[in-house]
């Protein structure tokens, strides 16, 4: 009875504040803005990388690399990220300067021959640096690309030869050699036939406004939480002033303490749906028990969470300072703006042990995708979540006391 007389004197203390207003009113409605406006790209086309052009500059001229270069335009894997500009190089870099382009591919004078005769001309890349990731990208495709020309030169080199040494004339080796050299030449820059595609849904089966739309469900809830967890260390302090003489337990206060922070995210959680649902054309599965209990899953581990940090051995600003670098640690690695197939190694383990990775699964999984043995792991890891952080927050309430 007491946590409940303490859980409706904190949060009458909350809202009289106008800055408790503005996170449960505001925040959710600019949160949904920002998804409609901020990420239309990703929305639209379902990748987390936007097509890029480049710009061909070929000083040779020749018959093969004009080949070469109209394989690069009719490419079907390579337009669907990168699109050609065949220009003189006065052109190109004055395209670069304006950041049309995020690179410039030069083909010296003499690279056709070079590549019949075993010479090593290569071509040059210029990146763009003010889009560094996309630049990086293109030049490690030709990088692999020229790695295969030379296996594939070293091999051609040996057939010739062994034909010379075996007396065959030069022009019948040549009608031999001459067709290989343009054959794995256009393998080795055709990206269709080098690998053997596989397609993997990176949103994991659904669609970009479906999984950013859980991503920012997630992230206002543990930015509300952190704000909350601000304003209710402000109101705590004021209000174990006067209970200090009444012999509150560690288990009113922290009953207290959650009973608080649920109220508030339970409410946020509920303005975010409401508003997702009536501004987009965002479907959900019929299964409402599901969808409701990956809800209230997502609101009490959350909850947890900011108790714990709440009960920390630690100034107000120490614990908000603390929850800051969880949520940042959050949003980075725990698949709320990467989905889990870009992590590998390392972060690929870092991604599993957040808690906004196994919130984003439970929610993809009940709202979107009814897949109840994904739904049973979650649930069973965030469970322990909850009980693992709850009980660490009463054994640092108790030794606080103490």
């Amino acid at each position: 009875m007491r946590a409940i007389t303490l859980t409706k004197t904190q949060l009458n203390e909350i809202f009289h504040k106008p800055i408790a207003w503005m996170v449960l009113f505001i925040m959710p409605f600019a949160l949904i803005a920002f998804l409609l406006y901020g990420l239309e790209h990703v929305l639209k086309s379902e990748s987390l990388l936007p097509p890029f052009e480049v710009a061909i500059v070929d000083e040779d001229d020749t018959f093969g690399t004009r080949i070469l270069i109209q394989d690069f335009q009719s490419d079907e894997e390579l337009s669907q990220l990168v699109t050609f500009r065949l220009v003189e190089e006065k052109k190109a870099q004055m395209l670069l300067m304006e950041n049309k382009i995020a690179a410039i591919l030069k083909v010296p004078e003499g690279f056709t021959h070079g590549i019949q005769y075993g010479d090593n001309i290569p071509v040059t890349v210029i990146g763009n640096a003010q889009r560094p990731f996309q630049a990086s990208l293109f030049r490690e495709m030709m990088n692999s690309s020229a790695d295969y020309v030379s296996a594939a030169q070293s091999g051609v080199n040996t057939i010739y030869d062994y034909m010379i040494e075996a007396g065959i004339s030069q022009d019948d080796t040549l009608k031999v050699v001459n067709p290989l050299i343009q054959d794995f030449t256009t393998f080795a820059l055709n990206r269709e036939q080098m690998f053997e595609k596989e397609v993997v849904t990176a949103f994991q089966g659904v669609s970009a406004l479906k999984y950013y739309s859980v991503s920012g469900l997630i992230f206002l809830l543990l930015l509300t939480g952190l704000l909350a967890m601000s304003l209710t260390s402000a109101t705590n302090t004021k209000i174990e002033e006067r209970l200090r003489t009444f012999g509150v337990s560690t288990a009113t206060h922290i009953i207290s303490a959650f009973l608080t922070l649920f109220m508030i995210l339970f409410l946020q959680s509920l303005l975010v749906i409401v508003g997702l649902y009536v501004l987009t054309d965002l479907n959900v599965t019929t299964h409402i028990g599901w969808s409701t209990l990956a809800i209230l899953t997502t609101v009490l581990v959350t909850t947890a969470w900011y108790t714990f940090l709440s009960n920390l051995p630690l100034s107000s600003g120490m614990k908000f300072f603390t929850g800051f670098l969880g949520l940042l640690l959050f949003t980075a690695v725990g698949s709320l703006v990467f989905p889990e197939s870009y992590y590998t190694g390392f972060l690929s383990w870092l991604n599993l042990s957040t808690l906004t990775h196994w919130l984003h699964s439970v929610l993809i999984h009940s709202l979107f995708i009814e897949n109840v043995e994904i739904l049973y792991s979650s649930l069973g890891v965030l469970a322990g979540m909850t009980g693992v952080l709850l009980f660490s927050a009463f054994l640092l309430r108790q030794v606080k006391q103490t």
